[in-house]
C-alpha cells in the first residue's frame, strides 16, 4: 500500500500552512486482463473530514473487493458475533488510505460494507465498458437498507447505454428508479462542458456530485467501430501508420487527414456520423460508431485550511492525432489556465500499453509515445496562458500608471469621476472583454484557454504561475498513470516498461529545452494520493 503526497506546488495558494484538499484512493489500477484491479477510484475533499456521503467513486470496475482487500490489512475477514460484544467497538485507523475513518464493525467485509453504505454517496462513471462499471453493478446488491439510493452520475449517453444494456432485467435486475425498477439507483445526467447557470468565477459550470466535490465533465474519443462488412472496430486500424519508431512526439500531436481503407478523414473533428466510406452506387454505407468516453475535472472549493484545488481524471482515451472524432485538445484547453495559476495539480490518464504496441492495435487507448505528444500540446497551452497572464499583469500596472498621473479615470475639480470607458474598451486585454473561444481543430493547439481571467487569481497563484514558467509548462502537476493492461507473461511489468519510457521522453526533452516538468508516476491498487 502506498501514502503519496501530491507535489508541494500543489498545495500553494494559501496564507497559512496548507493542508492538501483532496484526497484520491486507487481501488483498481490496471486496465485487464485481471479482473481484481481494473479502473476504480475513490475521491474526497479532506474538508469533510470523512463525513456521511462524502466519498466519490469514480469508476467502479474494481469496488468493494478492493475496499475489503484493504481493510484486511487492518482488521480480520470475520469478526466476533455481535452476541459476544457488549458494546460496538469504534477503530479510528492512523494509517493507510482510510486513516482517520471511524469504523464502527470488527471485520475487514463488514467495515468495507459500511464504507460503501455510509460514506460513498455517487458513483461518477467515465464510460459504460465493463472494466470501469462491472464492480458497480454487482454491488448493488449491498445498496439496500440505506437512507437514500445511490446516485449513479454520467454524460446523458452512459446511462443510457447502462439503462439499456444492464439494468434491463436481462443481464442485470433493474435496480434503478426509471422505467418501473426497485429504485436502488438514481440517475444524474451531467451536461458536457458544465452548467453555465452553475456557480461562479473558476467554479462556473461545476456541479455538486457529493459533500465537498463538484465536477464539470468533457467528452473524449476512445475509438470507433465501423458498421458494415469488414468493420474496423475501435478506433485503430491496420491502415494506420505504424508511429512506434516515431522519434519525434511533436509529429504525432497533431492530427492530418489519413486513411483508413477507401475512408479519407480529414483534420476537421466533426462528428463522426458524417464520415461514410464511398461505395458503389447502391453497395453497403459503411457508417462510423464513435465509442464517447469522458474526462471529469472535479474541484473542491477553499476553506479555512484547504485551498481551492482540482483534479482531472480520464477515461479510456485515444490520442487525437489519429482519432476519427477528436475532443481531447478541448479538454486541455479548459486545463491550461487552471495549471498556471496552480488550481490543477493531478492528472489521472490510461497509458494502456508500452511503445511496441502499433497505431493499429491501440484499440482505443493511449501509449507514452502518444500521451508524451498530448501532453506537449498541454504544455503549449499553459505557456500561452501564462503569456496572457503577463500581458493583463503589464496592462494593470499600465492602467494605475495612468490613473497615478491623472490620465483617464481621475477624478477632476468638481470631485466627478472621469470617463474611463475609452480606456477600458481600447485597452482591456481579451479575456476580460469575454471568453477566449475553445480551439475548434486539432491545428489549434497553440490557441489560448477558454477562460483566463487572472484578475481573480490569488496573489500567491500568480507568484506560482512565474516560478513555474521557468521550470517546465507543467513544473507542480503529477500526472497519475492508470489503465496499464497486465501483458500476463515472465518478464517486467508492463507498468515499469510504460514509466520508464514516459520518463525516457522526459528526458530527452529537457535535454532539447523542451521539458514538460510533470513527474510521472505509475498508479498502484491501494495507493493514496493527495492534492
Amino acid at each position: 500500500m502506498e501514502d503519496v503526497d501530491g507535489p508541494v506546488q500543489g498545495r500553494r495558494g494559501s496564507h497559512h500552512p496548507m493542508e492538501p484538499a483532496i484526497q484520491v484512493i486507487c481501488l483498481g489500477s490496471g486496465g485487464g486482463p485481471n479482473e481484481n484491479n481494473v479502473t476504480g477510484f475513490l475521491v474526497r475533499a479532506t474538508s469533510t473530514k470523512w463525513a456521511k456521503n462524502s466519498v466519490l467513486a469514480v469508476d467502479a470496475g474494481s469496488h468493494m473487493a478492493a475496499i475489503i482487500r484493504l481493510l484486511a490489512e487492518d482488521f480480520p475477514m470475520v469478526g466476533t458475533p455481535d452476541s459476544e460484544e457488549a458494546v460496538p467497538h469504534i477503530t479510528t485507523l492512523d494509517h493507510g488510505p482510510f486513516a482517520g475513518l471511524p469504523f464502527p464493525n470488527a471485520s475487514a467485509r463488514a467495515n468495507a460494507l459500511y464504507v460503501v453504505r455510509e460514506h460513498i454517496s455517487t458513483f461518477l462513471i467515465t464510460h459504460p465498458h465493463l472494466d470501469h462499471v462491472s464492480g458497480f453493478v454487482i454491488n448493488t446488491a449491498a445498496f439496500h437498507n440505506t437512507s437514500r439510493p445511490k446516485r449513479l452520475a454520467a454524460m446523458p449517453s452512459t446511462v443510457n447505454a447502462i439503462k439499456t444494456h444492464l439494468f434491463n432485467n436481462i443481464i442485470w435486475p433493474n435496480l434503478t428508479d426509471e422505467d418501473g425498477g426497485v429504485g436502488l439507483v438514481t440517475f444524474q445526467r451531467l451536461v458536457e462542458g458544465g452548467n453555465i447557470a452553475l456557480g461562479e468565477g473558476y467554479g462556473r459550470g461545476y456541479i455538486e456530485v457529493c459533500d465537498g466535490l463538484s465536477v464539470k465533465g468533457f467528452k473524449v474519443s476512445h475509438g470507433h467501430c465501423m458498421r458494415g462488412p469488414g468493420h474496423v472496430h475501435r478506433g485503430s486500424n491496420a491502415n494506420l501508420i505504424d508511429s512506434s519508431s516515431t522519434s519525434n512526439p511533436m509529429q504525432l500531436s497533431t492530427p492530418q487527414s489519413h486513411q483508413l481503407g477507401n475512408i479519407t478523414v480529414a483534420e476537421d473533428p466533426g462528428r463522426a456520423s458524417a464520415v461514410t466510406a464511398p461505395t458503389p452506387q447502391g453497395g453497403p454505407q459503411y457508417e462510423q460508431c464513435v465509442i464517447d468516453s469522458t474526462a471529469y475535472f472535479i474541484r473542491t472549493e477553499a476553506t479555512h485550511h484547504t485551498p481551492a484545488r482540482e483534479i482531472l481524471i480520464f477515461g479510456d482515451v485515444e490520442p487525437d492525432s489519429i482519432s476519427l472524432s477528436p475532443h481531447t485538445h478541448l479538454v486541455w484547453s479548459e486545463a491550461a489556465p487552471k495549471i498556471a495559476n496552480g488550481m490543477l495539480a493531478g492528472i489521472f490518464i490510461e497509458c494502456s500499453y508500452p511503445d511496441s504496441q502499433s497505431d493499429g492495435m491501440l484499440f482505443g487507448h493511449l501509449v507514452p509515445r502518444h500521451l508524451i505528444a498530448e501532453l506537449q500540446s498541454l504544455a503549449d497551452m499553459v505557456t500561452e496562458a501564462r503569456r496572457e497572464f503577463e500581458r493583463e499583469e503589464e496592462w494593470r500596472k499600465g492602467r494605475k500608471r495612468k490613473r497615478a498621473s491623472g490620465g483617464p479615470g481621475h477624478r477632476g475639480m468638481d470631485g466627478e469621476k472621469g470617463d474611463d470607458r475609452s480606456m477600458t474598451d481600447s485597452a482591456a486585454p481579451p479575456s476580460q472583454h469575454g471568453f477566449i473561444t475553445h480551439p475548434t481543430k486539432p491545428s489549434h493547439y497553440s490557441s489560448a484557454p477558454s477562460v483566463f481571467i487572472t484578475g481573480k487569481v490569488p496573489v500567491a497563484h500568480s507568484r506560482a504561475m512565474l516560478a513555474a514558467g521557468q521550470e517546465g509548462p507543467l513544473k507542480g502537476v503529477k500526472v497519475i498513470v492508470i489503465h496499464v493492461k497486465d501483458t500476463c507473461v515472465d518478464g517486467p511489468p508492463p507498468e515499469e516498461t510504460v514509466l520508464e519510457e514516459l520518463r525516457e521522453a522526459e528526458r530527452e526533452l529537457a535535454e532539447r529545452g523542451r521539458g514538460l516538468g510533470c513527474v510521472f508516476e505509475v498508479s498502484r491498487g491501494g495507493g493514496s494520493y493527495w492534492f
